[in-house]
């Protein structure tokens, strides 16, 4: 049996080797796991600086290969659809070819086990992306659905670009025109005559792409995207431009911002370790419209009952410049306990994903949030964060205050106001009009 001291590293198979010019290496983003060959994968920690990277997607493109190996599963059999409906809070009687949906799979309490997007790339195929285990939940409902899937994870790859080039990069590398793809669907395509799908999506809240493949197929790929994208600045993008984009485009991501009873994590920050908000509902994460009532699924009574009563909602919070710097000079105080904060982000560099900062809101005595995903924009300047905050306090402009610092050390109150979702209001992936950018000639 491998031991600890056993285990063998490896560069990733999904991202060109660096060495020696890249000298930092971590794992990929969310779990660490080996490959199918028993090896267990690096991948550069950054490309540039953390700023230069996370204004990509204003200014020009990035491409973040961070995530592979990913969670992928194909399904082949219809009857998978019907298994979703009855464990997800989503609905798949209009889930046409071609199409992805942003999926939510909770417990009979509403809290979110995991969430996820499924691709339907014909009538009785599928690809689900972050998903637990097809035959693990056919075997929890007793196996009543007929279908078959096997994991995927190391024989797929997709590469994520996000900016205002993106579209412009995939075409040119693709030599196809792909204006007609629709938010959340996909289309086939071909680089260099390699088997691809492309699927407009992405995690900044501006105009994103992915591009799906074989894994034979990834680095060659992965280098032409990069040629493609040289004369519109496309930018490479570590892990702490990854795990910030996620906040500045205004999406509530699992293992950044909140747990899962499904995988619990390690807790740092001032909220209460106790507290019910460790764990989200879609509500809390203001996903309240993807819920659809109208069939029975796992927490479909507890969601009802939440959602009728008083509830929370998500917001970002901007953070108060004078008093952040307070809890900053405080580090240059003999014998301050204070928590040092950390300008770029709150990412805990010893367990990754595995680490989630959650600071207590409060509204005077009264606690009425929870916030995670402190960041400073590298555009606009500000100090930002999510909030699950009480559905009375989503008032755009509205002053709360953040309780900074672990129980236990020296605690300081950050002022901080409430801007309501979403941060990045202007030229959105999901309401951008391609139009707008000219169509490829070749």
């Amino acid at each position: 049996m491998e031991t600890q001291n056993e285990r063998a590293l490896i560069m990733s198979p999904f991202v060109p080797n660096l060495i020696p010019d890249t000298a930092l290496y971590v794992c990929p983003e969310g779990k660490w796991s080996p490959l199918d060959s028993g090896e267990w994968p690096l991948i550069p920690f950054a490309y540039s600086t953390w700023a230069e990277e996370e204004l990509s997607w204003y200014d020009n493109c990035y491409i973040h290969s961070g995530l592979n190996p990913f969670l992928f599963f194909d399904i082949t059999g219809a009857e998978y659809l019907d298994l979703l409906s009855a464990v997800s809070v989503n609905a798949f009687d209009n889930f046409p070819v071609g199409k992805a949906r942003h999926t939510i799979i909770c417990n009979e309490e509403g809290k979110l086990v995991l969430d996820g997007i499924v691709v339907r790339r014909a009538e009785d195929e599928f690809i689900s992306m972050c998903l637990p285990d097809p035959a693990l939940l056919n075997r929890m409902a007793g196996n009543k659905y007929s279908f078959v899937s096997e994991s995927s994870r190391c024989k797929r790859f997709f590469y994520q670009l996000c900016g205002p080039h993106s579209l412009e990069i995939v075409e040119a590398a693709t030599r196809q025109d792909l204006h007609g793809i629709r938010f959340m669907h996909t289309m086939d395509a071909k680089i260099a005559g390699k088997d691809v799908f492309i699927l407009r999506t992405g995690m900044a809240g501006t105009l994103g792409y992915e591009v799906h493949g074989m894994i034979e197929d990834a680095l060659s790929i992965y280098d032409l995207l990069l040629e493609a994208g040289k004369e519109y600045g496309i930018t490479q993008l570590g892990r702490l431009g990854y795990v910030n984009c996620h906040a500045e485009g205004s999406i509530p991501q699992v293992a950044e911002h909140y747990a899962t009873p499904f995988d619990p994590a390690v807790f740092s920050g001032s909220l209460p370790r106790d507290s019910g908000l460790i764990y989200r509902s879609p509500i809390d994460l203001g996903w309240e419209k993807l819920i659809n009532f109208n069939h029975d699924f796992i927490g479909r009574e507890a969601l009802k009952t939440e959602l009728e009563g008083h509830h929370n909602t998500m917001v970002h919070l901007i953070w108060d410049k004078a008093d952040v710097l307070k809890v900053i000079s405080a580090a240059f105080e003999a014998g301050n306990s204070c928590d040092i904060m950390d300008l770029v982000c709150d990412f805990d560099y010893v367990r990754n994903n595995g680490g989630i900062h959650i600071d207590a809101v409060y509204d005077g005595g009264k606690m009425i949030g929870a916030s995670s995903g402190r960041m400073l924009s590298a555009k606009t300047r500000e100090m930002l964060s999510v909030c699950t905050i009480d559905q009375d306090y989503a008032v755009e402009g509205k002053e709360v205050e953040v309780l900074w610092g672990n129980p236990g050390t020296r605690q300081m109150r950050v002022k901080a106001k409430v801007m309501l979702f979403p941060y990045i209001k202007k030229d959105r992936n999901e309401h951008f009009d391609v139009e707008e950018i000219p169509h490829p000639v070749f």
